[in-house]
């Protein structure tokens, strides 16, 4: 399989996005019961969260994805278009393209996900319920919009503009057709997820268009079932809209993309477990706009792309996927083991996702120099107190420190490359202070996990984790596993034992 390349290569593009808001709601909760009033289940909600749907989840995974990003869109004066506006400030995201509507709701999607037994499992969405206005906006509004969009053209130009058109009155012909003719000049491409309904003439002069298999079939009348449908289908939509490129997004049979004046290409996808395709469309041009801001060939776009959808369906809802998600799944198509090393801010965001879908983060810590069944063990008690697994993996220096200069007898590049090949471990952060102390403060784990050897020592983190409400666990060792007796051992040159 052809690789991507690095996607160090991705930097920091500025982007704009210009499409339909959305915040989606979130409800989780438990059903135990059928309702006595009616046959309907009875979801006993646990925790609610939001999160920004629409053009916002496209601004979202943007932000995730390391670009700088403005955003053109309507909010309503309502608590859900506040909610929108708090979550972009809080990611850096300017808010002067936002237009408040006095007469209007923010377009609000609530879904109610419910489990069994207390503890998330069998876990499906139970509802949905949508509160929105999808007439089209007035002109003096899309004017508006026009003018956000023209000033921030005339600044530094942005390598990119999105559209993401979810059919809720704000991306009418006037306003496409507008973005295009002032993008042009500057040649400053302009993609967009279209609708499921609308004519697609609106999208005439765009660099790119990526429907997917039902929107193909709306626009074109043409059944996709085979490669040779999608082609003609792809072909269709360039020379009907010159385009520059099709990106036909067709769930399990992957991406074809027909380019002008260029041939069909398939790109296959790896199969996946599809948990929710919820936002699947927004990655999609999310991933195709950072990849040609930052410069990469189209197909190499396309190969971004389709790796993160395929990430995007695993996930439960609209979640952003970050690079180290792509890096890894990257690394397991070319077979190769994905390093599971994070630094301290991705971790940050990481563990923020995890909490808001109830997960438990378990810690620990140690040297874990020359792996051996003791560590193994340790590791694999630790990862089932929780769902997820953070490793704090002390760094060279801090380990000579600690036991002499002798040691590590494995560099931290090595050990974390052996740790990462753990199914037990989720992620791993180096620290370098002589206690995980800040590490720990900075984790905010549920469970900290030390070994038995620790039930007379002092905890270091102890106070942190109980303050919070969390627990220590103190798991037994593997009786006489120990990294130094495995190198007194080999200085010894002593063959082991065997059973």
């Amino acid at each position: 399989m052809t690789r991507i390349p690095s996607l160090e290569s991705l930097g920091s593009p500025r982007i704009l996005v210009i499409g339909d808001l959305i915040l989606d709601e979130y409800l989780w909760g438990d059903v135990s019961r059928i309702s006595p009033e009616a046959p309907v289940p009875v979801l006993r909600v646990r925790h609610r969260e939001h999160r920004c749907g629409g053009a916002g989840s496209v601004v979202e995974n943007l932000v995730a994805l390391g670009a700088r990003v403005e955003a053109i869109g309507l909010v309503g004066a309502d608590e859900a278009g506040r909610a929108i506006t708090d979550r972009f400030e809080s990611q850096g995201v300017p808010t002067a393209g936002l237009i408040s509507c006095e007469d209007r709701p923010t377009t609000l999607k609530t879904r109610m996900l419910g489990g069994v037994q207390h503890a998330n499992r069998g876990r499906q969405q139970v509802l949905r319920v949508d509160q929105e206005e999808d007439r089209p906006v007035e002109p003096e509004r899309i004017e508006s919009a026009l003018a956000r969009c023209r000033a921030w053209l005339e600044g530094e130009a942005p390598a990119a503009i999105l559209l993401s058109d979810y059919e809720k009155g704000l991306l009418v012909p006037e306003l496409i057709s507008g973005v295009v003719a002032l993008a042009a000049p500057l040649g400053v491409p302009v993609l967009v997820d279209p609708g499921r309904s609308v004519d697609y003439d609106r999208y005439r002069g765009a660099t790119l268009i990526c429907p997917n298999r039902f929107e193909t079939e709306q626009a074109t009348g043409i059944t996709v079932r085979r490669p040779e449908d999608a082609e003609r289908a792809g072909r269709a939509l360039v020379e009907r809209l010159s385009l520059e490129h099709a990106a036909l997004t067709l769930d399990r049979d992957g991406i074809t993309c027909v380019s002008q004046g260029g041939g069909a290409r398939s790109f296959p996808t790896r199969v996946r477990s599809v948990t929710d395709v919820a936002g699947a469309g927004d990655m999609v041009l999310s991933l195709l706009g950072i990849a040609l801001a930052a410069g990469w060939e189209i197909d190499d776009a396309i190969r971004l792309a389709n790796l993160g959808a395929g990430i995007e369906v695993s996930k439960v809802g609209v979640v952003p996927v970050e690079r180290w998600e792509i890096e890894q799944a990257a690394a397991l198509d070319g077979g190769e083991s994905p390093s599971k090393v994070r630094s301290l801010p991705e971790l940050a965001r990481i563990l923020a996702r995890e909490r808001s879908a109830g997960q438990q983060i378990v810690f620990t810590n140690g040297c874990f120099d020359l792996l051996h069944a003791g560590h193994v063990q340790l590791l694999e008690k630790a990862r089932a107190l929780g769902q997820v697994l953070v490793l704090g993996l002390n760094t060279d220096r801090s380990i000579r420190e600690q036991k002499g200069p002798q040691r590590p007898v494995l560099a931290g590049e090595e050990r974390a490359r052996v740790l990462s090949g753990l199914a037990s471990v989720d992620h791993i952060v180096f620290f370098d202070e002589e206690t995980p102390a800040e590490l720990v403060e900075a984790v905010q784990p549920d469970i900290l996990v030390k070994g038995q050897d620790y039930a007379d020592k002092v905890v270091v983190g102890r106070e942190v984790v109980e303050a919070r409400g969390g627990r220590v666990e103190l798991v037994d060792l593997r009786e006489g596993s120990s990294t130094s007796a495995i190198i007194e051992r080999i200085h010894r040159a002593e063959r082991p034992r065997t059973s």
